[in-house]
């Protein structure tokens, strides 16, 4: 193969231009605790249309990336004593729907051999749709290895404002739970939880008692884990169960109702639709 140049002259036709006016890096100011406070505030819109001038989702420009105020990092802090403080930080973007902030600290301490412990404090700032609120919390977990193959792990978290905004939104959000599992180790590649979770709902506002069964993986030194304990739970409650308690018709709860006068006047009432209004809806 022939020798790569050891110079290569530039064109005379091209001119080079810099811009004077770029910040420099006193101005920008990017170090970690910048980045920190920045992720616990909510941002205004940055949305210029007049038909949306009263509206406070973080809208964003067709010519932007909406993700561009995203990130996320954790690790160790210090070492304390025999354990370790941690911490962690996040700001998510959901297009048409919001963001969310939080931060959280942690300490980790080892008891003995066999078993460790950790708890700390997280908050959360979310900001969906027209609202916005902050949520603080605690949490906790402890794990005893009863030998190579087997740990018992128990966990909780609590959070001090929990409240129900929407169906799209509950995923987002950090809900209140407890429970425990028992651990088995097969290989360095693959391992499986089995045991139970007590999540408080907030859109019924009352706890649910849902199964774990999560396995993990070890594919390429990354490991992948995902919980199918509630589809499980699911899918043997319609074939084993009655099946109905979700969807009975026959409830007299159900069924329509005739509606009043005033009702009927309201702007934007259809009286020919043919989708029945169920009482369980009129509240």
């Amino acid at each position: 193969m022939p020798e790569l140049p050891t110079a290569i002259a530039p064109v005379a036709n091209i001119k080079p231009t810099f811009n004077t006016n770029l910040p420099t890096a006193a101005d920008l100011k990017l170090d970690y605790q910048d980045l920190w406070a920045d992720s616990l505030v909510i941002y205004q819109p940055n949305w210029n249309d007049s038909r949306f001038t009263t509206a406070t989702l973080p809208h964003f420009r067709y010519d932007t990336n909406p993700y561009g105020r995203d990130w996320s990092s954790g690790g160790i802090i210090t070492r304390l004593g025999h354990g370790l403080l941690t911490g962690s930080g996040s700001h998510t973007t959901y297009p048409g729907m919001g963001n969310t902030a939080s931060a959280s600290v942690a300490y980790t301490m080892p008891l003995g051999d066999r078993m460790q412990f950790t708890a700390g404090v997280t908050g959360s700032k979310y900001h969906f749709d027209h609202a916005a609120w902050n949520d603080y919390g605690v949490f906790g977990n402890a794990s005893f290895r009863l030998n190579n193959r087997l740990t018992l792990n128990a966990f909780g978290q609590y959070y001090a404002r929990q409240q129900f905004h929407s169906v799209a939104a509950m995923p987002f959000q950090g809900s209140s739970s407890y429970g425990g599992t028992l651990g088995w180790r097969a290989s360095d590649n693959f391992s499986l939880d089995v045991g139970a979770r007590r999540i408080y709902d907030p859109y019924t506002g009352q706890w649910r008692t849902l199964p774990i069964v999560q396995p993990t993986f070890n594919l390429f030194g990354a490991p992948i884990s995902f919980d199918a304990g509630p589809l499980l739970f699911q899918w043997l409650d319609n074939l084993l169960g009655s099946g109905k308690k979700h969807r009975d018709w026959d409830d007299a709860k159900y069924r329509p109702v005739t509606v009043p006068d005033a009702v009927l006047k309201q702007p934007g009432f259809n009286p020919n639709s043919p989708v029945p209004i169920p009482d369980a809806f009129r509240h």
